[in-house]
């Protein structure tokens, strides 16, 4: 009996040995994926210091060194390691290289704990704020106002966009917050990775307030800061952000689950009547405080212009602004917002901006190296690609026979727009264009910064050219009908 007994009980034993071992397996597994899984992460802790925003920061990587950028060169800023003040290392050793904006974190047992202080950096003689695009890319943080863009407040690793990372707020301003990185929550815990915090902005006012705005079913974020009529200008934006982002939202085929954020918001101290940027998730607009109408002409089209660079925000500057020209152009007449007439009338005046650029023949390369160094060189690659697209519109709509051909030729290219190359971009539009002639037009206007030809058989359909007193091309409408097929 005690034999049986014994023989009985030894297979249990092994049993329950080899259900132990695959448990402290399994969990000595887990464990090995949570710690890989952790090599790398940032997190962030704010906290408002009256005058400006401490950033304590705690890096954990396996890597013997990270870099880590703040700022960028947009904007034409060259002095963003001054906006830093009171840095602290507390763990690990980390090295500042000011001409080229990044640090040098090297870890002690896996870690680099540090933090610094972000403060406006507006001064009384800045000179004239408001009047120059280097104000939308500077932080701007008092007791009344809060404006940032992200990578002007956090020091980011390079080249490590899936990195997570995580941002708590300690202590917030005496206002409300919006964070475009944290839509619709505010100052809450965030957890995400390190593209989330790339082109982003946060702003704060005692003003500010968010509406919800139901676009496709899906709400999405209308941000403002109103000091006059606030009740008819958050009306009238409420109506223009709906119909615009339903529009371009149905020409790209997005359903506009993912939240998109409308901020409009005041200079503090402005002469400026607007500037704008656009994110994958929102846009910033910053106009003029003392307006008692938001949503002048000019301002309604930087709208639109940067509500499009949610899907054109990539890649070249023709094809990221000046396409992004065409796109506008074409949504305010098809989002109803103008008539067919008004697409003209936008196109000449990029036309005769081109055509009046003292560097309107710059090289390709020349105009994207010097894109930041005057207006005149800013402003020449919007024109530029602009024009370009429209010539491209001729051509495809000749070859296909589409009216609509803006459409036919931007849902051709779609699969690519977020990682966009020129050589991608001539590739598929050869599939639509004659590559000899695609290529020869491509090298002339584009490259080498000729001036555009246009022949009468080549334009949309409804269109001429003539030449104004100062030998301007400027596009006219033939036919009214024909012409408003390419919006339908």
């Amino acid at each position: 009996m005690k034999m049986k007994t014994t023989s009985t009980k030894e297979p249990r034993t092994d049993m329950r040995r080899r259900v132990l071992h695959v448990f402290v397996m399994s969990f000595f597994l887990l464990l090995v994926l949570s710690c890989s899984s952790q090599q790398e992460r940032i997190d962030y802790v704010l906290s408002w210091t009256g005058d400006g925003l401490k950033v304590d920061v705690a890096l954990q990587t396996d890597k013997d060194s990270v870099t880590l950028n703040f700022g960028s060169e947009a904007g034409g800023q060259t002095d963003q390691m001054s906006w830093i003040h009171d840095l602290t290392v507390t763990f690990g050793q980390l090295f500042a290289d000011t001409a080229n904006h990044h640090f040098t974190a090297i870890p002690s047992d896996r870690q680099v704990r540090f933090s610094y202080i972000v403060r406006s950096t507006l001064p009384s003689d800045y000179g004239s704020p408001g009047n120059c695009l280097k104000d939308m890319f500077r932080p701007d943080l008092d007791s009344s106002m809060f404006y940032s863009r992200t990578e002007n407040l956090f020091v980011l690793p390079d080249d490590a966009d899936s990195i997570p990372v995580s941002v708590e707020w300690n202590a917030v301003p005496p206002y409300p917050l919006f964070c475009l990185y944290n839509p619709g929550k505010g100052t809450e815990h965030f957890d995400g990775l390190v593209r989330d915090l790339n082109w982003s902005v946060i702003v704060g006012d005692s003003f500010l307030t968010v509406d919800t705005v139901m676009v496709n079913s899906h709400p999405q974020y209308l941000v403002t800061a109103l000091r006059q009529q606030v009740d008819e200008n958050k009306v009238a934006l409420r109506r223009f952000f709906r119909r615009v982002y339903a529009s371009v939202s149905r020409f790209w085929s997005d359903d506009g689950s993912v939240p998109y954020s409308m901020i409009v918001f005041p200079f503090r101290r402005n002469t400026f009547e607007v500037s704008g940027n656009g994110y994958a998730n929102g846009l910033l607009a910053r106009y003029d405080a003392t307006a008692d109408t938001v949503l002048t002409k000019e301002r309604r089209d930087v709208f639109v212009h940067e509500i499009g660079h949610k899907w054109m925000n990539n890649g070249t500057i023709w094809f990221a602004e000046g396409f992004n020209e065409m796109q506008t152009a074409y949504q305010l007449v098809a989002s109803g917002l103008t008539s067919p007439d008004y697409f003209v009338t936008y196109f000449n005046h990029a036309l005769s901006e081109l055509w009046h650029n003292p560097h309107r023949n710059a090289p390709g390369q020349e105009a994207e190296d010097r894109f930041w160094e005057d207006g005149d060189y800013t402003w020449l690659l919007y024109y530029r690609g602009f024009t370009y697209a429209f010539h491209l519109a001729g051509l495809v709509e000749q070859q296909t026979q589409q009216p609509n051909s803006w459409r036919a030729m931007m849902q051709h290219i779609q699969s690519f727009v977020t990682d966009f190359s020129e050589e991608k971009f001539l590739e598929a539009m050869s599939v639509l264009i004659a590559p000899k002639r695609l290529n020869e037009d491509y090298r002339t206007f584009m490259t080498e910064g000729k001036d555009f030809t246009f022949h009468s058989e080549e334009l949309p359909s409804g269109t001429a050219i003539e030449l104004s007193a100062d030998g301007v091309p400027q596009v006219c409408i033939v036919d009214t009908v024909a012409f408003a097929r390419h919006f339908q």
